[in-house]
């Protein structure tokens, strides 16, 4: 549909101002809105811009799922190191577990990098039965030079991988595997699956533990099991059965080759591998350990400290001596004392049990500042969400350990919503002269698979009574997004530059703020349910939000603040819609409460549609700077449909609200009002979405009918109909100012059309479920789409840059045509086939071959032995190609002859054990015969029918002569007879024997007929007996004819 003129319809500008707002500026004047945004609307739809239609489009950036909870390892080192590059760099990176695989993740854009197995990355499918997959991974280590990865799956197969350099930037989009499988393992031993595994600070031994209750050592060197560690008996004489174990962590030491493990039931054994029989166990843990520490410099600061889920820390005084051994454990159960303050046990005495009244999931001794500190930080994360220091000076003769930071409540993760799961430490693994500079973090995980990342950067001027070490939060990095239920692109401020960040839903109360550069993510707080939609306003300055909480709340962007609350309706709130002209925000005061300024809009389950008037933005930014919620009202209010309303949408100018419903209608409100103007029906299935075109006076909606239907404004008629997905519509917008449109579907696919021709243009499928949500940047032609496989889409249109590759494979080819002409018009056969071979170019590598051939025949010589020249210099990967080629040629008998004639030249010259040993000939020879065997079948039958033709030839040598069967006979036979039927010649082609001329015109074919029938010299065949007695013809005319004829 064209723009529509409004100043030459004057009906439909007595409609538009009866819709007409008066409002007062600040100074009381009377203000036009209306008019104003009419002239805009005519002037815009004038000066509509001329843009290119998109036809291609490909993923420029993407967020999958990376993390689904488990074990966070980071590098130890620089990170991996990219190829391709003339001076190449080294990215940190992430090893997370996600269904089952371990995802490379980039630790500074938190983009996929490659996984271990594929299914990170969506390349291999998912089993579709409810079976437990035997290969998914449980557990992994990462070495200490971060070249060695070694995992165990669930069916306790180790396997040992070897970390490579990840692919250049220009594939950095692609699936990639940064690993290769060195070695595999073979069985674990252990009974039930592994859990924990850990690497010595040598990547000479590896330690792993189980369910079981074992936990075992392995020398990687070999592949083979040194040690067993199983449970060793209580020390209060219980037995200890199958205890899992759930912690082991080795002595920072490489000459020291000790072990500690922790188990289920609070006991920690520490095994010194040089002396087998020297095991010192520890019992003050009434439940199961998780942490387990020394510090680095272990040698001057002689304390140990253990964590469980008892909510108590213990802290240790490690000694030289008094180690106990197999032999003393009952001597030492009567020598306890459980009442002593320093209570000894082979070489640890405990000095400290510190309660922290929360399960502790994750325990850090940070690295001391220099190698002769004296001072203990430990770091500890669990049940409540909130990271806390604690400090212990270690040079006092009683060191206790006090509490020395706790993270601030508004950047932690509140106990409510699961606490942190696991905590680690960013940064060097030995100790260095100095660490002031030095990236430190600690990185944490939390409950919905979120990774925080914790700077450390002020802890190297801590004192007691001033403490910055967790003042600020780096970054969140998202490992999991659940369902995407919707999203919004926030403006940048400029026309046509591309979104920086984007607003999104997940299943869940809180809305993520990503950065699409490094998708870092800042989170909203405030709703209590889960939150069902999302809206952003032109300016970009505020976000809407609403869900099943029935409210709907207004954030400031920039302070990530909630500035307004709107309740009122009665059930979940669907969707939201702010009002889209930028100049209604700077409206402000009466002006603003009366309707003159920005507005929301809300529709609900209760099937009402409410306007809640804003304040203004100066009020707004107000409120965000004194973290003030306002309290909207509304004013005006409607009954729109009769079932569940799905989505409201706002006007480019502000004079029309589109609601769509699952009662299959579309209402067209006015906006002031919210009086009905209009109903848009047609729809078989309920209404998903509805967007206005940006200058178009047209809407666009989607349905579960499968469809995407165009309605006209004027009138309230469906002009278009879109259909092509394979299941219910749920998104739709307009692109490229309003020429196209781009939909998404249950289906998992986003599909372009051409408004105009009606047709679809192309089809972008990278969803494996529902895509909910779709959404255009500022630009107007990238399209940001998310769906329920957690998955976030960044598409570029590339049509573009795909017109000028295949503009330069045109030209390309072109220019091949014309070299190849060029060397076969001088004969050049061989630099022919060689250029033809080199470009992947099978049908005119046929026709070089061809030349080759031809030309030696004509030259006298056979056409084989060329080619035998020729495969004598052609490498493996030639070979290869070369049968490739004709095995696709000898499908065909046209041209199964040169491709058996090249086969024979490289058969009969390449060994035949060479050409077994190279990899898919086998199989190519295989196909080649198959079709070798129809073809000669057919030149035997060829063969055998050509006797036919001898035969009859030779039996018309003796026609009606009884003489002898002399070779002259049959020459001077042929001399002196006539044909049959004269040759016809017409248009330049001869016809011997026969009448239909093939290619000749029906005149020339006439002409010619009738020159036959006069001419009198051809003689007729038949009886003539009759003809002899009736002209009294003689004996000797009789003779004379049959001496013609024969």
């Amino acid at each position: 549909p064209q723009p529509t003129n409004r100043k030459k319809n004057p009906k439909s500008r007595q409609e538009t101002m009866e819709d007409e707002i008066l409002v007062t500026n600040d100074d009381g004047d009377v203000m036009d809105i209306e008019d104003k945004q009419v002239d805009d609307q005519e002037e815009a739809s004038a000066s509509k811009p001329q843009t290119s239609l998109s036809k291609s489009f490909a993923i420029r950036t993407r967020h999958d799922a990376t993390f689904t909870g488990g074990k966070v390892t980071h590098c130890y080192t620089t990170g991996l190191e990219t190829t391709g590059d003339d001076d190449a760099e080294r990215r940190p990176f992430l090893v997370l577990p996600v269904g089952g695989d371990l995802a490379f993740v980039d630790a500074k854009r938190g983009t996929s990098l490659g996984s271990v197995r594929g299914l990170a990355n969506g390349t291999v499918g998912e089993d579709d039965n409810d079976q437990v997959d035997m290969d998914a991974i449980t557990v992994h280590a990462l070495s200490y030079n971060d070249q060695i990865l070694m995992t165990c799956s669930h069916n306790n197969i180790i396997r040992q991988y070897s970390v490579e350099k990840l692919p250049s930037k220009e594939g950095e989009n692609k699936v990639a595997s940064v690993v290769s499988l060195t070695k595999n393992w073979g069985k674990s031993g252990h009974a039930l699956p592994t859990t924990l595994m850990q690497f010595h600070l040598s990547n000479v031994f590896l330690a792993t533990g189980s369910v079981d209750g074992t936990s075992r050592i392995w020398d990687v060197r070999g592949g083979y099991m040194t040690h067993v560690f199983r449970p060793y008996e209580s020390v209060d004489g219980g037995g200890s059965g199958r205890l899992s174990v759930t912690a082991v962590e080795w002595l920072p030491n490489l000459q020291n080759l000790v072990v500690a493990v922790g188990r289920d039931d609070g006991s920690i054994a520490i095994h010194n591998l040089r002396h087998d029989n020297q095991v010192t166990l520890l019992h003050e843990h009434v439940s199961a350990v998780v942490g387990i520490q020394w510090p680095l410099n272990h040698d001057k600061v002689k304390l140990f400290v253990t964590t469980g889920r008892d909510s108590v820390i213990n802290l240790w005084r490690m000694e030289d001596n008094g180690k106990l051994k197999q032999s003393d454990k009952k001597v030492q159960k009567k020598k306890k004392s459980r009442n002593s303050k320093n209570e000894r046990t082979g070489g640890y005495s405990r000095i400290q049990t510190l309660p922290i009244y929360e399960p502790v999931e994750g325990l850090v001794i940070l690295p001391p500042t220099t190698p002769s500190q004296q001072e203990l930080l430990v770091a500890t994360a669990g049940g409540k969400g909130r990271v806390r220091v604690w400090k212990c000076d270690a040079s006092m003769t009683d060191p206790k350990l006090e509490l020395l930071e706790e993270q601030p409540v508004n950047q932690s993760f509140s106990e409510e919503r699961g606490g942190y799961l696991t905590m680690i430490y960013r940064g060097p693994h030995k100790l260095v002269e100095s660490m002031r500079m030095v990236d430190e973090q600690l990185i944490v995980a939390d409950a919905e698979h979120n990774l925080h990342f914790l700077s450390l950067l002020g802890r190297h001027d801590l004192t007691t009574k001033q403490a910055e070490l967790l003042s600020s939060k780096s970054r969140t990095m998202v490992g999991h997004n659940d369902d995407i239920l919707d999203l919004k692109a926030i403006p940048s401020g400029a026309e046509g530059v591309l979104a920086e960040r984007i607003v999104v839903a997940t299943n869940s109360s809180q809305v993520r703020i990503f950065d699409l550069a490094s998708f870092s993510s800042h989170v909203l707080d405030g709703h209590s349910k889960t939150v069902l939609c999302v809206d952003v306003s032109p300016c970009g300055r505020f976000l809407a939000t609403c869900g099943k909480d029935k409210e709907m709340r207004l954030w400031h962007a920039d302070s990530m603040q909630c500035v307004a609350i709107a309740v009122g309706h009665a059930e979940a709130v669907g969707s939201v819609a702010l009002s889209r002209q930028v100049g209604r925000y700077n409206v402000k005061g009466k002006a603003a409460i009366n309707g003159g300024g920005s507005f929301a809009v809300t529709v609900s389950a209760d099937r009402t549609l409410k306007r809640w008037n804003l304040p203004g933005a100066q009020p707004l930014v107000e409120a965000a700077s004194t973290e003030e919620e306002l309290s909207l009202k509304s004013l005006v209010s409607a009954r729109a449909h009769e079932k569940d309303i799905n989505v409201v949408s706002v006007a480019p100018n502000d004079s029309l609200v589109a609601t769509g419903s699952q009662d299959k209608t579309i209402k067209i409100w006015n906006s002031s009002d919210l009086r009905l103007k209009g109903t848009l029906s047609g729809h078989r299935r309920g209404v998903w979405d509805c967007q206005f075109s940006p200058f178009d006076r047209v809407l666009a909606s989607a349905g579960g009918d499968k469809t995407v239907k165009l309605w006209s404004l004027s009138d309230f008629s469906c002009v278009r109909n879109f259909q092509g997905h394979l299941s219910s519509v749920l998104r739709v917008r307009f692109l490229n100012c309003g020429m196209q449109l781009a939909s998404s579907g249950a289906d998992g696919l986003i599909k372009v059309y051409t408004i105009r021709t009606n047709e679809c243009e192309t089809t972008l499928d990278a969803h494996d479920d529902k895509a909910w949500a779709l959404d255009l940047s500022s630009d107007g032609r990238t399209i940001i789409s998310g769906g329920a496989d957690s998955r976030i889409l960044v598409w570029e249109d590339t049509t573009q840059q795909v017109a000028e590759i295949e503009n330069a494979k045109r030209e390309e080819a072109l220019m091949l045509e014309q070299k190849l002409a060029n060397h076969l018009r001088h004969k050049e056969y061989y630099e022919a086939l060689e250029l033809t071979l080199e470009l992947d170019k099978p049908r005119q590598a046929l026709k070089a071959f061809t030349a080759i051939i031809e030309s030696s025949v004509e030259g006298g010589k056979d056409g084989i032995e060329p080619l035998k020249d020729i495969a004598r210099r052609w490498s493996d990967e030639r070979l290869t190609k070369v049968l490739q080629y004709c095995r696709e040629w000898n499908t065909r008998s046209r041209n199964c002859h040169v491709a058996l004639l090249v086969v024979r030249s490289i058969v009969s010259t390449i060994p035949i054990h060479k050409l077994a040993d190279i990899e898919g000939v086998p199989e190519i020879m295989a196909g080649i015969m198959s079709y070798s065997e129809r073809h000669f079948e057919r030149l035997d039958r060829l063969y055998e029918s050509s006797f036919l033709i001898e035969f009859v030839l030779g039996s018309m040598g003796t026609f009606g002569s009884n003489r002898s069967r002399d070779p002259d006979d049959f020459a001077a036979w042929e001399a002196s007879s006539k044909l049959v039927l004269p040759p016809v010649g017409v248009d330049g082609r001869i016809q011997i024997g026969g009448r239909a001329v093939v290619g000749a015109s029906s005149a020339n074919v006439q002409k010619s007929m009738e020159e036959e029938n006069d001419s009198d010299d051809v003689p007729i065949i038949g009886d003539s007996s009759d003809d002899e007695s009736d002209s009294g013809s003689s004996s000797s005319e009789g003779s004379s004819r049959e001496n013609s004829i024969k």
